[in-house]
């Protein structure tokens, strides 16, 4: 007799639909699961067996064989369990194959009968087929199962028990069905304000700027600048998500089990701090079977990266692909797994690894050999993909207790306004932000006058500016002339933006005599 029950499995972050196959033949009582699954699938067997028995329902005698379709993809995970223990049951009688058909099953069951939450349930569910018209997943998964197939006509059912299942199923018992939320609700993040921030003008619309035109930014300066102090408070100027883009971040935390009933989709936009002790593999990802990394995990936000240059200089050049082509390739087995990793970086560090080189209070103690060290982590290959830095000086005591201080909500405001222009701007092309222009947008949407190509004329060759920094240059002046709500480029935008690129010490007033 042969049982089939529809599931899916995961490839990274792609779902794929998937087929349980359960057949029982005479034999000395076994069970046996084929089609490359992992330990917990292959372990599902007993936790299977004891669920179906304490749940009240007989169990088929003889040997039984369950095959997971298609076999020469591998699977992982716990949530095997559930469509495994249906088709099953089908074999005991306790269910027909009818009751089967156009349902898909998933989640695991513990020894009692519970159906348990588990991971990834948003990117298995994303793609599923038409001939789905119900979807059997944890109680606690279902909402997060609903938002994954709005406007798809899919019924989610959340049940807590094998037994609620087979009853639903041959209706005996009533089910509600799980409806997603129109719109997700934005979750306010407590955070401190930049209004508490005293001085540090430059630094602040340096961040606005990077903010609204998602380019990288790297802040040096002596310890006790404010470095941190400012990073921390990025989060409250972010602007917020829309649907797509929560949808796009959750399923990166679906995978990971960081999403519940109380909190199915991410509704604010992420904000990772790493700290120098964090590994290439937590960066990027990785594992037998792979799973997201910090930077994955801050697609569509900033990922924060502490004392940058204490990092080791593989880990800080391993950041290199992924800023260019914002998502991160793994290959395991001959697979590749594709994780998203569209982040804008904010890296903070010292000058060098006393802190203290230019500082006018303090004397720096490094060797020249030590700090050529410490500076050579940051390769030219990487440079050249980092749009923005800035030198935090320590502000001065008129700075620190008179006047006043730009708001967090004032800076969102103006970030906002930004993007808006931006939005207007690449209607149709694809892309939401300057950094993402290609070079052919930069020659439609940067329009040089005779003034300004003179200027990049000069500083491109005087400071012997890569063709990739001088097409960076052009996305920050970008930026900065929709910031100030100037149309076309002009002259002090352009100033502006080399102004940012002070590691290549090209701001110099004299280019434009």
């Amino acid at each position: 007799m042969l049982a089939i029950t529809k599931t899916a499995a995961l490839r990274g972050i792609e779902g794929i639909d998937c087929t349980v196959e359960a057949d029982s033949s005479r034999g000395l009582p076994s069970f046996h699961v084929v089609g490359l699954g992992d330990c917990a699938v292959k372990e599902a067997g007993e936790r299977v067996r004891t669920a179906i028995l304490n749940e009240g329902f007989d169990y088929p005698k003889g040997r039984v064989t369950v095959n997971l379709c298609p076999a020469w993809i591998r699977k992982k995970g716990s949530h095997f369990d559930l469509p495994i223990a249906m088709s099953i049951l089908v074999l005991a009688g306790a269910i027909s194959q009818r009751h089967l058909d156009r349902s898909l099953f998933i989640g695991e069951l513990s020894l009692e009968g519970k159906i348990i939450p588990v991971k990834g349930i948003l990117p298995m569910l994303k793609d599923i087929g038409e001939d789905v018209s119900r979807v059997f997943v944890p109680k606690d998964n279902a909402a997060e199962a609903a938002l994954s197939l709005r406007g798809k006509g899919t019924e989610v059912i959340g049940v807590e028990r094998l037994s609620d299942a087979v009853d639903i199923l041959k209706g005996k018992k009533g089910y509600e069905k799980v409806r997603a939320a129109q719109d997700a609700a934005y979750d306010p993040i407590a955070s401190p304000d930049f209004l508490d921030v005293r001085g540090h003008w430059q630094a602040k619309e340096a961040i606005v700027t990077a903010i609204s035109g998602g380019h990288g930014l790297l802040m040096m300066g002596s310890p006790g600048t404010g470095k941190t102090m400012l990073a921390q408070r990025i989060p409250t100027i972010l602007p917020d998500m829309s649907y797509e883009e929560q949808m796009e971040t959750s399923m990166v935390y679906s995978l990971t089990g960081a999403l519940d009933r109380d909190m199915p989709i991410m509704t604010r936009r992420p904000f990772r701090k790493l700290s120098p002790r964090m590994t290439e593999a937590g960066i990027l990802g990785g594992g037998n079977e792979p799973m997201p990394g910090e930077a994955s995990l801050a697609h569509n936000g900033v990922l924060f990266m502490d004392e940058f240059l204490e990092y080791p200089r593989k880990t800080i050049d391993a950041l290199r692909k992924p800023m260019e082509d914002k998502k991160i390739s793994i290959m395991r087995r001959g697979v590749s797994y594709i994780f998203p990793a569209d982040f804008i970086l904010v890296g903070a560090t010292n000058p060098c690894k006393c802190g203290y080189y230019g500082d006018p209070q303090k004397v720096c103690k490094c060797s020249q050999l030590e700090l050529e060290r410490y500076r050579a982590k940051l390769s030219g290959p990487i440079t050249d993909r980092i749009d923005m830095m800035i030198e935090l000086p320590r502000i001065d005591y008129e700075s620190l207790t008179v006047g006043s201080s730009m708001s967090s909500k004032e800076m969102k405001e103006r970030v906002e306004a930004a993007l808006d222009i931006q939005k207007t701007r690449f209607a149709g092309c694809g892309i939401s932000r300057n950094s993402q222009m290609t070079e052919a947008m930069i020659g439609e949407f940067c329009n040089l006058g005779k003034e300004e190509n003179s200027l990049m004329e000069k500083a491109y060759a005087k400071y012997d500016l890569s063709p990739r920094r001088y097409f960076k240059v052009l996305r920050l002046a970008r930026t900065i002339s929709d910031l100030k709500g100037v149309k076309e480029l002009d002259t002090m935008s352009i100033y502006a933006a080399l102004n940012y690129t002070k590691f290549l010490n090209v701001y110099d007033r004299d280019m434009s005599e």
